[in-house]
């Protein structure tokens, strides 16, 4: 009979570092306004084969590193296996379960949201610039040598661990090694649950549009009023909303057929449409095909 998991508890922290940084010349001003703003903390856990933890659907986002062993991590219907060596990003306001499929160890990064570092945060406009990502539930990278080097290295100072500062500054050191060792690409990717409209419109618009049933519901995700989104969307990308999403959806068809997908019925399904003709009509106008020549083209390719 499987036992339902406990819930992973954030620790306790406390500010146990009596100095003043207020002027400190090794940090200049905005690295300290770090520390001063944003909750986060490291914390290490291990697990034997079969056991793991729930993370409730709270306000931390969460970073999980596998340094050694694997963790499956589901969320609603999906899972998805982090191997030693990876890490994986789980989205605030989301329930995650974590089960070890060996002896695992991992460092677990809780923080609110997002971590702002030399006046601007990771987030800034050196994201890609029209770049659709998978959308995933718990999207995952591997781990890049010198980041794993500085995790292997937190919990060595034992009179540290508590310290919220320490954990603040490390934080801090850890998304410098990211922000630099990780294409624009890979942070679209790995912190797509966090990038809001105001930190990159194009990249919040490639990442959610398949959430969203039409226009007016992608407006609402993004916080917006209707006017006020198509307005910013056509700045941005030089055309209307609901030919933009009509363009994505053809090319996920196409793609699927090219993959080997062979059934008009089963793309009228996954894609929502109830008869054929108005399939057949979407075909025609947005890949000049109709599906079945769509199909044959490709078989006979």
């Amino acid at each position: 009979m499987e036992r339902t998991k406990p819930q992973f508890v954030e620790a306790a922290l406390k500010e146990n570092c009596p100095a003043d940084c207020s002027s400190c010349p090794t940090f200049p001003a905005p690295f300290r306004r770090i520390g001063d703003s944003t909750y986060c903390r490291f914390a290490e856990v291990k697990y034997r084969t079969g056991e793991g933890v729930c993370f409730p659907g709270d306000r931390m986002v969460r970073i999980l590193f596998v340094l050694s062993g694997s963790l499956m991590i589901a969320h609603e219907e999906d899972t998805r296996m982090a191997t030693s060596m990876q890490c994986v990003c789980l989205a605030r306001g989301e329930r995650y379960e974590a089960t070890a499929h060996d002896d695992t160890r991992v460092v677990v990064l809780s923080l609110i949201h997002r971590i702002e570092f030399c006046e601007q945060d990771i987030f800034d406009r050196t994201m890609p610039y029209d770049t659709a990502v998978p959308t995933e539930a718990a999207p995952t990278l591997t781990i890049h040598p010198s980041i794993a080097a500085l995790l292997g290295e937190l919990f060595a100072v034992r009179e540290l661990y508590d310290c919220a500062r320490y954990h603040k500054m490390k934080a801090a050191e850890l998304f410098m090694l990211i922000k630099v060792l990780y294409t624009p690409t890979e942070h679209a990717y790995f912190f797509q649950s966090m990038i809001q409209p105001q930190d990159n419109f194009r990249v919040f618009v490639c990442n959610n549009y398949d959430k969203a049933q039409g226009v007016t519901e992608l407006a609402a995700l993004a916080g917006m009023s209707l006017s006020v989104f198509k307005r910013r969307f056509a700045e941005h990308f030089n055309d209307s909303v609901y030919h933009w999403m009509m363009r994505q959806k053809a090319m996920k068809i196409f793609s699927d057929i090219r993959d080997g997908e062979d059934s008009t019925k089963a793309l009228m399904d996954k894609y929502g449409f109830r008869h054929y003709t108005q399939f057949s009509r979407f075909c025609k106008n947005y890949l000049q095909a109709t599906p079945a020549q769509l199909i044959s083209s490709i078989k006979e390719g």
